[in-house]
């Protein structure tokens, strides 16, 4: 029997002033390509979630972001994987940053309402589905 490894991954959930919240697009030649996804990556050894979160949203977003608390945290099993997965609530460090697809093929601001309407990995969806129905406080229409 085969031993999956698990992989901490921590994603973004960032909103803009019209409560409209940030996905992306993973790319066609990364696992589960062609998926929306909230933004994110790799914890690697050594980081904070905090930390990894900066770092990535940098990397393939070219923005600087303030994190905020963990709103969700599951561990997914894939075929080849378990990832740990924490979403954190997460706002632009200021408004007049311009977005780079610097490691993602598109990205949409969207109400949550719509996230239902776009394909995402089955780790994301159990996290959609709690902000759909979430409570008031978490601050997402």
């Amino acid at each position: 029997m085969t031993v999956k490894p698990i992989i901490s991954v921590v994603a973004a959930v960032l909103k803009d002033d019209r409560q409209r919240i940030l996905i992306t697009r993973r790319l066609s030649t990364s696992h589960m390509g062609g998926l929306w996804e909230f933004p994110g990556g790799t914890v690697e050894e050594g980081e904070s979630d905090i930390q990894a979160l900066k770092r990535e949203i940098r990397e393939e977003l070219g923005l600087n972001i303030t994190v905020g608390e963990r709103l969700w945290k599951e561990r997914f099993e894939y075929d080849i994987k378990i990832i740990d997965i924490g979403f954190y609530r997460c706002r632009l460090q200021n408004t007049d940053q311009t977005l780079r697809l610097l490691h993602a093929q598109d990205y949409k601001w969207v109400k949550r309402s719509e996230l239902p309407l776009y394909r995402f990995p089955p780790a994301d969806e159990a996290f959609i589905r709690e902000l759909i129905d979430s409570k008031p406080d978490w601050g997402y229409r």
